[in-house]
């Protein structure tokens, strides 16, 4: 009789598998086949694959309408909170006219004014370089004097109609949280029944305005992929129309002589966006507020305290 030792391994378990069914008839064991080989190499399992960013990308475009609207919204909400405060150190150059008096006066207000304009322009340079998806490529944040303008102008224009109209939900799409809470407020105190109307007659010393006076781009914290504060100044001449109306039984407005006023004006209207590092596109745009014409003296003071504020956060990092 042959040993058991020296069948082969598919000898062995036909054996086994006789035996076993001797002993126990009832029970009936199925058993994998297995294949072996005399090769070191053996065959791993394939491994699951980890899901990519493109998986969940598309897991987040297959989100419900509603949740895609509240994501929007809180965007907008994030947006409006963190460019309410205008960058320290902007530097608004007054009217040629309304330069100080005194030679010496004029050359200080000249060069602290190139220099701001020369630091702006650096810094923007330096965004946009970063901001090329390789060395050979245009730079994916894309800049322009004129689409800025056009961009200051329509908010400027929707937030004045919309401040005489009472239209507080365009206010708070045009304008910063900061801004728009105020000018809510001016709306919900206007006597019940006073209807305010404002125009834009036409736009005024067009060979100088509207133009751009300041260009500002800072991160919102040091991290490397925080997102970036834009802040834009550009300067509107105007000729505006206010007036008071009561609607006819047709529907139609009639002015009220009274509180009419037409007035021209030159405004420094600053508009706000915030830009994402990893896209290099645009939130929407909004203004947030108006500034005067920088003071020599008070550039002087602001500088100072921004340097004292820059040195303590130097020393406590």
């Amino acid at each position: 009789m042959t040993s058991v030792a020296r069948l082969s391994l598919g000898a062995r378990g036909m054996l086994s598998s006789q035996v076993a069914s001797r002993i126990s008839p009832r029970v009936v064991r199925i058993a994998p086949t297995c294949s072996f080989r005399t090769s070191t190499a053996l065959e791993a399992a394939p491994k699951p694959k980890k899901p990519t960013a493109r998986a969940f990308f598309r897991r987040d475009d297959l989100r419900s309408p509603s949740a895609q609207i509240a994501q929007q919204k809180l965007n907008a909400k994030i947006t409006s909170n963190a460019i309410n405060v205008i960058f320290p150190g902007t530097f608004i150059r007054p009217p040629w006219f309304a330069w100080p008096v005194g030679l010496k006066y004029k050359f200080l207000l000249f060069k602290t004014w190139v220099r701001v304009k020369a630091q702006e322009a650096l810094t923007l340079f330096a965004v946009k370089f970063s901001s090329r998806p390789t060395f050979y490529k245009s730079p994916a944040l894309k800049t322009s004097n004129s689409a800025l303008i056009l961009k200051a102008k329509a908010l400027h224009r929707s937030m004045l109609e919309a401040l005489a109209s009472g239209d507080k939900d365009t206010i708070s799409k045009v304008c910063a949280s900061k801004l728009a809470l105020p000018l809510q407020a001016t709306i919900d105190n206007r006597p019940k029944g006073k209807l305010m109307a404002w125009e834009l007659v036409e736009y005024t010393k067009t060979w100088v305005y509207p133009t751009v006076l300041s260009h500002k781009i800072s991160p919102m914290e040091k991290r490397k992929d925080a997102p970036i504060i834009e802040q834009v100044v550009v300067a509107i001449s105007s000729k505006q129309r206010r007036y008071q109306y009561k609607l006819t039984e047709n529907g139609e407005r009639k002015k009220l002589r009274r509180g009419e006023a037409e007035m021209d004006v030159i405004e420094n209207v600053v508009i706000g966006c915030v830009i994402d590092p990893k896209t290099w596109q645009r939130d929407e745009w909004r203004i947030i507020g108006t500034l005067k014409s920088t003071d020599l003296e008070e550039w002087e003071e602001e500088e100072r305290l921004t340097k004292i504020v820059e040195h303590g956060e130097t020393m406590k990092s």
